[in-house]
């Protein structure tokens, strides 16, 4: 009788291991799901991408390999693998990628013009017009007809609203318009355009700007950004304005983003995925833990 009873005790002490343990397992699953709800919430934000891009719009008609080949290094030295896109590539469809392609930095090398008679400006592909193509896009305002003042050719030009319309977001993203009026001060639709979508800051001209020009200004603009690590606000102000179109300056949008340093971001994006390595790591020794509990409680 005497060892019926302590039997039924250790059984009973068993049961209650057993209980305290599924307890604990129970409760360490939930402090583990608050942990990655937490996780989740906190870098969710947090998006910039050492992804560069150099879109060459204008290399058809105004080729500028040193531009190309030494924006290429800039940008490759300091942390950025770059995806160079040739004038013959940037078409509609390009566009329409664009803010999948988890670009931080974007280089647009490519032709921009005020509308005759309003405010906004857009930007020009390499795709020739055609009324057969496109047809919702058009009739929604998404593209537009922009035509060269040198040619008789008219080619597709994307508007504010197809920026605001993509697929896609950009994480963080300098955005850098090289184009005429890329940042005129009575349209800022483009510009709010890129923001709205991710973009962190968006460097444009106030007017007409020579191919030239713009080319050289933007070299000195990287490498004050880059190499001397300026903020945003001293790299711009620096810029020479395009004395032949004067006033056509270089200016930044939002004001917000003045004080901003690429290297920031990327020690911001560096920091983050050590997180979630560390996050990972943590995760699968947690897994591990529970299944060999799971086996324990099994085998008791």
């Amino acid at each position: 009788m005497k060892k019926k009873k302590e039997q039924l005790s250790q059984e009973k002490k068993l049961l209650s291991n057993k209980q305290l343990i599924i307890a604990m397992v129970i409760v360490a699953t939930i402090a583990l799901g608050s942990l990655i709800s937490a996780f989740l919430l906190q870098t969710r934000e947090v998006k910039f991408s050492s992804k560069a891009a150099i879109i060459d719009q204008l290399g058809e008609d105004f080729q500028n390999a040193e531009f190309n080949e030494t924006v290429a290094s800039l940008l490759e030295n300091n942390g950025f693998n770059v995806s160079y896109y040739r004038s013959e590539s940037v078409n509609v469809a390009f566009y329409k990628g664009i803010a999948k392609y988890n670009y931080g930095m974007i280089i647009l090398r490519a032709h921009s013009a005020l509308r005759k008679g309003e405010t906004i400006v857009d930007f020009f592909t390499s795709e020739e017009y055609s009324e057969d193509k496109y047809g919702s896009e058009q009739a929604n305002g998404l593209l537009t007809i922009g035509k060269y003042s040198w040619e008789n050719k008219s080619y597709f030009a994307v508007t504010p609203k197809f920026i605001e319309n993509l697929e896609g977001y950009f994480p963080k993203s300098i955005i850098i318009a090289m184009g005429c009026n890329s940042l005129n001060e009575t349209c800022t639709e483009m510009a709010n355009a890129f923001i709205n979508k991710g973009a962190k800051a968006y460097i444009g001209w106030t007017g007409v700007v020579d191919s030239s020009h713009t080319d050289s200004e933007t070299i000195k603009l990287l490498r004050r950004l880059l190499n001397e690590n300026q903020t945003i606000t001293d790299a711009v102000s620096k810029a020479s304005p395009d004395w032949q179109h004067y006033p056509s300056e270089m200016k930044f949008y939002p004001l917000s983003a003045g004080n901003l340093r690429i290297s920031d971001l990327m020690a911001e994006a560096k920091a983050i995925a050590a997180l979630q390595i560390t996050f990972c790591n943590f995760e699968k020794g947690f897994l591990i833990y529970v299944t060999n509990v799971a086996r324990f409680i099994k085998l008791s």
